[in-house]
Formats: C-alpha cells, sequence, structure tokens
C-alpha cells in the first residue's frame, strides 16, 4: 500500500525507480527496431505524458531525473524519426 499524498504534496523518491525501470522497458522494447515488426506502434504522446506525471507527482533525486531526461530524451527522438519516415512515405505533389 502506497503512502497517501497530501495536497501539494510530492512522493518520496523511493517510489519511482520502479515506474521508471517500466517505462524504461517499454519505450526500449517499443523502440527497438526488430520487437515488433511495426504492429505495435509508439505512442509518443502518452508515453510522454506518463513519464512528466512522475515529474510532477515524485520528489525526484538527481539520478532519477537524469533517466527521466534520457527517456524524454529517446522519445522525441523517435517521434522525429517516425515523423521522417512517414513524411518519406508520402506521395509528393507535381509543383
Amino acid at each position: 500500500m502506497q503512502p497517501t499524498v497530501q495536497r501539494g504534496a510530492r512522493r518520496p523518491a523511493s517510489l519511482v525507480d520502479s515506474q521508471l525501470q517500466h517505462f524504461e522497458n517499454v519505450v526500449e522494447y517499443l523502440t527497438r527496431g526488430d520487437a515488433s515488426g511495426g504492429l505495435y506502434p509508439l505512442d509518443h504522446e502518452y508515453w510522454e505524458k506518463r513519464i512528466r506525471a512522475l515529474e510532477e507527482t515524485y520528489e525526484l533525486i538527481a539520478s532519477q531525473r537524469h533517466r527521466l531526461t534520457r527517456l524524454l530524451d529517446r522519445l522525441a527522438s523517435e517521434a522525429q524519426m517516425a515523423q521522417m519516415a512517414r513524411n518519406a512515405l508520402k506521395p509528393r505533389t507535381a509543383a
């Protein structure tokens, strides 16, 4: 059972490591080229919201902030690559 959070208070950093590990595992799995053959596209916005919620909910220590930043950077990079791939697949129109 997790402790109750008072309004405006953040949860202790000791409770966030398992969630960070989960996010790292999910992002790693879904961004690996051979992981799913494209069956499960990464919903960048969804995962970014979930990761940013940790930042707002927990009193993070420096190493946890670093992990969070790496996750957000990886998501941004993957989103950019996905956009480039979509653009490359679009038919070009004659000007």
